[in-house]
């Protein structure tokens, strides 16, 4: 290595590095440009004309900043990395991959200091060494650059396409005109109800992440299986969610929603109760609205987790609609707010699918006496739960205190027993 009057820049083949680069400018560009062609296939994708243009352009300033800065011995510039950052912005834009970016940038740096190494002679290893430090300082900086230019923007469009998201859910659950708008003509409505991830109650884990994790895995699983964006609507516990139905489609395949409502249940860990109801845009409000009574319905008859449309609690629906009905069923059980240990044996007895040993273990209480309480449910109330005859009846009356009452929405239901 020859020496020079200015010993803190690298020398190379006699020569200080930056004034090697900056007059082999017009040598490197097509060199770097034609390599990152070839080892990158992304940018193989792109049209001539942008890769003459805009990649062409920021691959020479980028060069020349390379070279200001071994001159000046510093770090690149806000104004030199800003234009980085600017370009990378426009890729994120444009759809085009992040690490395809990041990796032309490699590729290009790569050429770079391959053509420096060709310039040395014996004796450059230590100004070599020198270099390659320099090489990665700017490749570090660069790359910082490219990623806080690329995820602002994708940050943007994220914030943009939330925002009319949100937006078009709102104007279709308001029943306001959407035509403009719409991503489809025809939606499944699914009013929703999780459960709780175990990570929600565990000591070490932050709750909310937690909450958020559950539910952006049970919303990806609607995605992937979606041709246009979901809709939704969700807080840790449920909500409501329009998944856009394929075109020209006419008749739902119920038993595939079930089995994608049990893949997001599952990739959520959590589990899931839905209502859905198949509607056309201008319907979205009122199936929005029957699929909300039709999930308390079957909150209040304890039904298992998974997909439900009103036909398949048509009877239980009916029974717990407003009126003079729902309110002399609910009344029936009046005697026994006095006796909460009776109304509690009652509606146990009703969940363990009317079997008195398990309604004990449930209890902690001895068979006796449960067949005690119920026999005292029976003289207060003129129904026997017991009796084939008295059971739907009781069955209804509990249905119809909790509808009255607005509880059991995730509260413990009526297992396994049907109103027919």
């Amino acid at each position: 290595m020859t020496q020079h009057n200015e010993p803190d820049v690298p020398v190379v083949g006699g020569v200080p590095v930056h004034t090697l680069l900056g007059g082999s400018v017009p040598e490197l560009l097509p060199r770097v440009l034609e390599r990152i062609k070839r080892e990158v296939p992304d940018y193989r994708r792109l049209p001539a004309e942008e890769l003459r243009g805009d990649i062409a352009g920021i691959t020479r300033d980028a060069l020349r900043a390379f070279v200001r800065s071994l001159r000046e011995q510093r770090p690149l510039g806000e104004s030199e990395l800003l234009q980085v950052s600017a370009s990378a912005a426009r890729r994120a834009e444009e759809g085009f991959p992040l690490e395809a970016v990041l990796a032309a940038y490699h590729v290009g740096v790569r050429e770079i200091f391959a053509f420096i190494a060709a310039q040395a002679s014996e004796g450059d290893l230590p100004a070599l060494a020198a270099t390659a430090d320099q090489v990665l300082r700017f490749l570090g900086a660069i790359s910082g650059a490219v990623t806080s230019g690329y995820l602002d923007e994708l940050r943007t469009k994220l914030g943009q396409e939330h925002d009319s998201r949100r937006t078009l859910l709102s104007a279709l659950l308001a029943g306001e005109p959407v035509e403009a708008v719409a991503r489809a003509e025809r939606y499944l409505v699914l009013t929703v109800t999780l459960g709780r991830h175990a990570d929600e109650g565990a000591p070490t884990v932050d709750t909310a992440i937690a909450v958020r994790r559950k539910l952006r895995r049970f919303l990806a699983t609607f995605e992937q299986v979606c041709a246009a964006p979901v809709l939704a609507s969700m807080e840790g516990a449920g909500g409501i969610v329009l998944l856009p139905l394929t075109s020209g489609v006419s008749e739902v395949d119920w038993t595939n929603w079930r089995a994608v409502v049990g893949r997001a249940a599952q990739a959520a860990g959590a589990p899931v109760t839905a209502a859905g109801e198949d509607a056309a845009a201008q319907d979205v409000p009122g199936a929005a609205a029957r699929t909300g009574e039709v999930l308390d319905v079957l909150s209040w008859f304890g039904r298992e987790p998974g997909l439900y449309r009103i036909d398949d609690v048509l009877v239980e629906y009916q029974l717990t609609r407003p009126g003079a009905a729902r309110d002399r069923l609910a009344a029936l059980l009046a005697p026994l707010e006095r006796h909460p240990d009776l109304l509690t044996t009652l509606e146990c007895y009703l969940a363990q699918q009317v079997n008195r040993r398990r309604t004990a273990a449930a209890l902690h209480i001895h068979p006796n006496t449960v067949d005690y309480r119920l026999r005292r449910v029976q003289q207060l109330t003129g129904v026997d739960p017991v009796q084939p005859a008295g059971l739907p009846r009781m069955l209804a009356a509990v249905a119809a205190r909790r509808a009255g009452s607005g509880t059991g929405r995730r509260g413990a239901g009526i297992s396994g027993i049907s109103v027919t």
